[in-house]
């Protein structure tokens, strides 16, 4: 990571702040309150385009952005105890990793051991391949598969979640969304919710809503925006997210860790999302 690509990425910052403007100055002022942890983290899924040929230079920049924490999405072709040591070299954590469902199927042993070696406290089931999720019978029989995988995290010493897209909202006819019945079918003992805000609000659905329907269970976020009418991902803080809003209802949530994430950063330009972000985040507090 060069030292010109550094000035680069802090001038795309100083362009965030910019953009901002008085309105948005308004909202922030108002949300000094807001509970935005105090260690922020960011999806690794969110810089793929930099793993994993600079895995060192990239969490140096994290690093120099701010985030002590990553959320993983694979150990950048790696062994876990490798990965670990990176980790560690650069002061950050990764309390949290996205382990597809065919790999924990295959050998779940296996996944909560790299997860131990990490240093990981939950693992996360991130999506669901349109035959894994058929109908709402099929979530529910999901939903008792995970809960057993969660018994097994416990024994050691770790616990499983699972993360939403919008898909999960398909009420399959009635008036109710399937995300429901998975929620209420998952043992809060054994399985937490990571809420996608982005995904849920493209849904159709208000997170806070959410969190008031289901207090505590949302233990992790993904912290994702978008802007315009198709909801187009941007920077956070830069689309039409109420991240004021949302963060002063984190208590409702239960919300231990926020992980900072694009599907596909703006302009391609993974390490400007990431300082933007995580900018306008601090400036919440």
């Amino acid at each position: 990571m060069n030292r010109r690509h550094f000035l680069r990425q802090s001038g795309a910052a100083l362009a965030v702040g910019t953009v901002l403007g008085p309105g948005a100055s308004r909202a922030l002022a108002a949300a000094r309150a807001a509970a935005v942890p105090a260690e922020i983290g960011i999806q690794l899924y969110s810089v793929r385009d930099l793993f994993p040929g600079d895995v060192n230079g990239v969490l140096d920049m994290l690093a120099r952005y701010g985030y002590t924490q990553v959320e993983t999405a694979g150990y950048a072709e790696r062994p876990p105890s490798s990965f670990r040591a990176a980790l560690d070299t650069f002061g950050i954590s990764a309390p949290s990793a996205h382990i597809g469902l065919d790999l924990l199927r295959s050998d779940l042993g296996a996944a909560l051991e790299s997860a131990q070696a990490v240093g990981h406290r939950y693992v996360v089931v991130p999506w669901l391949a349109p035959d894994q999720r058929p109908d709402r019978d099929g979530y529910l029989a999901l939903a008792d598969e995970i809960n057993r995988m969660g018994e097994r995290a416990q024994r050691a010493g770790l616990k499983m979640a699972y993360h939403n897209h919008d898909f999960e909202f398909e009420t399959f006819g009635t008036d109710r969304p399937a995300y429901f019945d998975l929620v209420e079918r998952l043992d809060p003992d054994l399985v937490a919710m990571e809420l996608d805000l982005y995904w849920a609000t493209v849904a159709g659905y208000d997170p806070v809503e959410l969190f008031e329907r289901y207090p505590g269970r949302f233990k992790m976020w993904h912290v994702k925006d978008g802007a315009g009418a198709d909801m187009t991902q941007s920077v956070v803080g830069q689309g039409t997210m109420d991240w004021p809003r949302l963060f002063a209802a984190s208590e409702t949530a239960g919300l231990e860790y926020a992980f900072i994430e694009a599907d596909t950063p703006p302009n391609g330009d993974s390490l400007a999302f990431a300082e933007g972000s995580i900018d306008y985040l601090k400036s919440l507090r």
